[in-house]
């Protein structure tokens, strides 16, 4: 790369990262600007710009007033919104009810849970909480409207029971997918009356996931149906699992799919730990640094990578200096892999299925795996051995 071509790209980086870093600094004084409490809708959506008080139209879905003024547009939504509440509660799961209720028992606001960005803006595009800094101190707030509806009162234990079965339809969906990758819309309406032992509302159950993906994060859509945050290719994964026709979805105990669906989750079973202490003891390394080596190694298996690509990766991250290393950390892999729910596999790992002709023998992969150090390139059985004994490779650490 010619040095004229390499500093404008070196410039345009700068540029980019500095535009980055002063939307962030504008992001985070809109969220965290001066605010007095209490306060009313009216004075709440007047601190949003129209393009904002917009957008909450829209996610409120009322209809004819895309050419109000932006004064006219707040007047509206002052009256809107309060009605509008208790639809909105029919979305919400525990955690954001719950959240709600705290505030409403502690006069309208409380200092600022560890929320992300993304969670806050959600509640503040429908409406419900506002942020802000209070007395020297960030607070999330509601409205006095909303503080002295009798509604959350009157209707507390429907909001419960209502809050409760959202929870299990998202957490369930999530974990699905963790497992399963991806899924069409009918496969999930299934599955979930199928775990739920009862009938779904298909406009509820879609209402209610909407409001979830935006503040969670967890699940995207397409026009299939619903696939992992993390899967790149939903077609991909879907193209996969039709090509094992015989070979049912892996059935998960109802305990199993609500604990993969909370936000974060990684299965860490026996082969997970197993790398994790490995990795620990044999480098100058923090088990939470060790823990995310092996979970990209899980990523990269999930995605459909081979054991030569995880291999490289993880070369990319430790020092691998001598060939009983190698076959150390292979076989650290080859487990990982073998023991692993793959997406590909439908939820299945490729030991509980490799007597069925769905997954050929890794461990005789992994020998043939196997990186040289000079050269970086994959080791033939036929090829001279990395260990320098001047032997091929299959009558040496190979065999």
């Amino acid at each position: 790369m010619e040095k004229e071509t390499y500093e404008e790209l070196q410039s345009a980086f700068k540029a980019l990262r500095e535009m980055t870093q002063k939307n962030q600094q504008k992001q985070e004084l809109k969220l965290w600007s001066d605010i007095s409490v209490p306060f009313t809708m009216n004075e709440a959506l007047s601190r949003f710009s129209k393009e904002e008080l917009s957008s909450i139209r829209r996610r409120l879905e009322i209809k004819g007033a895309s050419q109000l003024k932006k004064g006219e547009l707040i007047d509206l939504l002052s009256i809107k919104i309060p009605l509008s509440m208790e639809k909105i509660i029919m979305y919400l799961d525990q955690e954001r009810y719950n959240l709600i209720q705290k505030l409403i028992h502690h006069g309208g606001y409380i200092e600022a849970p560890k929320l992300t960005p993304n969670q806050l803006n959600y509640f503040r595009n429908i409406g419900i909480i506002f942020t802000g800094t209070f007395k020297g101190k960030k607070i999330i707030a509601i409205t006095e409207e909303i503080v002295e509806n009798p509604l959350f009162r009157d209707k507390h234990k429907l909001f419960i029971t209502i809050s409760r079965r959202n929870t299990e339809w998202i957490k369930l969906t999530q974990g699905l997918l963790y497992y399963y990758g991806t899924l069409t819309l009918n496969e999930l309406h299934d599955l979930l009356e199928k775990y739920m032992n009862e009938p779904i509302n298909l406009s509820d159950y879609l209402s209610v996931i909407d409001h979830a993906i935006s503040y969670y994060e967890q699940i995207k859509i397409d026009q299939i149906g619903f696939a992992n945050n993390r899967v790149l290719d939903p077609e991909k994964v879907r193209g996969e699992q039709r090509s094992r026709k015989d070979l049912a979805f892996f059935q998960f105990s109802k305990e199993q799919l609500l604990r993969a669906g909370e936000p974060g989750y990684i299965e860490r079973n026996d082969s997970y730990l197993q790398f994790v202490n490995f990795l620990t003891q044999n480098y100058e390394m923090s088990r939470q640094e060790a823990d995310r080596i092996v979970e990209e190694c899980v990523y990269a298996n999930n995605i459909g990578e081979s054991l030569n690509h995880i291999f490289q990766f993880l070369q990319s991250r430790i020092e691998i200096e001598n060939i009983e290393m190698v076959k150390a950390c292979m076989d650290k892999i080859v487990n990982l892999v073998n023991n692993t729910k793959q997406w590909f596999l439908k939820g299945y790992s490729p030991r509980e299925v490799s007597s069925a002709n769905e997954q050929h023998s890794l461990q005789s992969d992994s020998k043939s795996n196997i990186i040289d150090f000079a050269t970086r390139q994959k080791v033939g059985r036929n090829d001279p051995c990395p260990c320098g004994s001047n032997k091929k490779f299959k009558k040496c650490c190979g065999r």
